[in-house]
């Protein structure tokens, strides 16, 4: 599965840092964003449906949700004093916080009734709960505020009266004796005393009362979180673009596809750049399929883009992508090369192998996961990092249990492989073009590695699967600028040449 700074490197923390509910209920939602379990896939539908539903509203009258964005604002996250009603005698504080949000339940609610689109979600009903709000208001006045009224109880009335009668005594002593004054204030402490138990006797009735209603108020919150993130996530769509991916429950038999897709983050940084992010286009069925191309090719791009925006479906997002349809996924595995596993002991190419075991034993437990292997076995030496990786094609390929994307620059892997993808890179640019542009550089290999990349096609296409890697290796190394003595060497020792 992926780990957090898996889910960082490819994008998804970019994604949820972008999202923005409007109330503490939906961001609780937000932060505890994952992947819908293997048999939650009607669930996933119906969330992925209301956020189609709420994305063409919001297409069609942005302002219009704007008061239920107010409203939404104003909520405060009470679960906890809500569930503490059944258990203990609730605090004048907790009962304010309940009161109110009961309180403001009835804006919510009319600002809900003014979207036609709230009453066509799927299992999200907003409602008032005046029942459970008059128990917290007997008075019925709707004050944001909480104090027991003296008609809470003939006790606590004829307590503050002479409470009132001793406070009003006290402060019209003048020359009264200290004695006088000090029998006053101990009356003072022994109804101040009284009162306090008097009410707390009354905040026990209240709490207990109110805890019949609590359960209900829960499923209320459930419901206003949903719609707050479901919100978020179709406000995102609105500004960034994307669709809604269909799912296809376990069971079916149905490739994994996506049509146009990019990674938001990544377009934001070359964009910063003054470069574009070029769409990835990739269909996946059960076995292994391969992308191959040289390094700087875009190879892990689209590894990593294939990684969210399968992660984002799966979490009941919508994907940034001009179509999308995907499988009811049993998880989500990238290996990578991390030269962090020296920390504990193991070279990087040991802890590839070791989370390699673990994803094979996964995936033997539980079908139908989207294993993604980028630039597998490069940290051995070539001969068998190629021996490596043909395995790896086969091993997926005669199971049928995954779907299996591994990135390779080795020959004679994706006459293997089920589906043969490869990157664009300096296929078609033009030599004479890119050795003008070149020329001019100034700034060192920086410069050129960063004019260069204007000239690389990130983007896929089906590739024969006889076709071996292309041969971008040697035009990027003449393009940075190394030396021609030695060009000349790695041509001679690789009897190759690449014009």
């Amino acid at each position: 599965m992926l780990d957090k700074k898996q889910l960082s490197d490819i994008g998804f923390s970019y994604v949820l840092e972008k999202l923005e509910p409007n109330s503490a209920l939906g961001d609780e939602l937000r932060r505890r964003a994952a992947p819908y379990p293997a048999d939650g896939s009607d669930a996933l539908i119906c969330e992925l449906e209301n956020v189609g539903l709420l994305f063409g509203a919001l297409k069609e009258n942005r302002e219009g949700f704007y008061p239920l964005e107010r409203a939404l604002m104003q909520l405060k996250d009470i679960r906890r004093s809500v569930a503490s009603s059944r258990q203990i005698t609730l605090s004048e504080v907790e009962l304010f916080e309940i009161k109110r949000f009961l309180i403001l339940l009835e804006g919510l609610e009319k600002a809900c009734k003014e979207l036609p689109v709230i009453e066509r979600l799927n299992g999200i009903s907003i409602f008032s709960m005046n029942e459970a709000l008059n128990i917290l208001d007997p008075d019925g006045m709707r004050a944001q505020t909480f104090r027991l009224s003296d008609n809470c109880s003939e006790e606590l009335r004829l307590i503050r009266k002479e409470r009132k009668r001793v406070d009003n005594a006290l402060r019209s002593l003048t020359s009264a004796s200290s004695a006088e004054r000090d029998a006053l204030t101990a009356e003072r402490t022994i109804l101040a005393a009284r009162e306090e138990n008097e009410e707390q006797r009354l905040r026990g009735i209240m709490s207990r009362d109110f805890s019949e209603h609590s359960q209900r108020l829960e499923e209320l919150m459930g419901n206003i979180a949903r719609l707050d993130f479901a919100l978020s996530k179709a406000k995102l769509m609105l500004a960034d673009g994307g669709c809604i991916p269909r799912i296809v429950p376990c069971g079916e038999t149905a490739e994994l596809e996506l049509e146009g897709m990019v990674n938001p983050m990544l377009r934001a940084v070359l964009k910063e750049k003054g470069r574009s992010f070029t769409p990835v286009s990739i269909a996946l069925s059960r076995g292994a399929a391969v992308i191959t191309g040289a390094n700087m090719g875009g190879k892990s791009v689209a590894v990593k883009t294939l990684a969210l925006n399968a992660h984002l479906a799966l979490s009941g997002f919508p994907v940034f992508a001009e179509s999308a349809v995907i499988p009811m996924l049993g998880g989500i595995h990238l290996l990578y090369e991390d030269r962090e596993d020296s920390r504990g002991g193991l070279s990087s190419f040991g802890g590839e192998m070791t989370r390699f075991g673990a994803i094979l034993d996964s995936i033997s437990e539980t079908p139908d996961q989207l294993v993604l292997l980028d630039e597998f076995a490069r940290g051995t030496n070539p001969s068998e990092g190629s021996a490596l990786v043909r395995a790896a094609v086969r091993y997926f390929n005669a199971k049928k249990t995954a779907y299996a994307l591994i990135t390779t620059h080795f020959d004679f892997v994706a006459s293997l492989a089920s589906r043969h993808y490869q990157v664009m890179g300096l296929k078609n640019a033009d030599p004479a073009e890119l050795e003008a542009a070149l020329s001019g550089t100034v700034g060192g290999s920086g410069a050129a590695s960063e004019l260069l990349s204007r000239f690389m096609d990130y983007g896929l296409f089906r590739a024969e699967s006889t076709e071996n890697p292309p041969r971008d290796a040697l035009k990027i190394c003449r393009a940075l600028r190394v030396s021609d003595e030695f060009m000349g060497y790695v041509e001679e020792n690789a009897g190759i040449n690449d014009e």
